[in-house]
């Protein structure tokens, strides 16, 4: 997922240069919003289906505390994910969505230093009961 995000942030060469990509030259903006689309499309789906293996896991070994903040957690990133897509859709400002891309790498972030290293903890200690 990080290098998905290192990835759309590549894309923008214009990234602090200008605010709008309408600034930016036609024949440019073109490959940059088809490459920058696609790249926040497969970075929404991976991150979606990351969360829903998380999920799987922590039915299983994850007290309960910790499966109802964590999945609290992915919803919150569900909805920055939703914001993304709703304003990029809306006007296709890739500066814009590499904001929001900026803004969602923060909450990975924290969320794998608040939640995903307990969890995996949770899921080391469940196969060492195992073996």
């Amino acid at each position: 997922m990080l290098q998905l995000v290192d990835r759309i942030r590549s894309e923008c060469t214009q990234q602090g240069k200008i605010d709008n990509c309408n600034d930016c030259a036609p024949n440019r903006r073109g490959v940059c919003h088809g490459n920058i689309e696609q790249l926040i499309r497969s970075f929404v789906e991976t991150t979606l289906k990351h969360n829903v293996i998380e999920s799987m896991f922590m039915e299983e070994v994850a007290p309960a505390a910790h499966r109802i903040a964590h999945n609290q957690a992915h919803m919150e990133i569900a909805l920055q994910l939703k914001e993304i897509r709703v304003v990029f859709s809306e006007d296709g400002n890739c500066v814009l969505a590499i904001e929001g891309i900026d803004r969602i790498h923060q909450t990975l972030q924290a969320h794998f230093t608040d939640y995903d290293q307990q969890l995996e903890i949770y899921c080391s200690a469940a196969l060492a009961t195992q073996l």
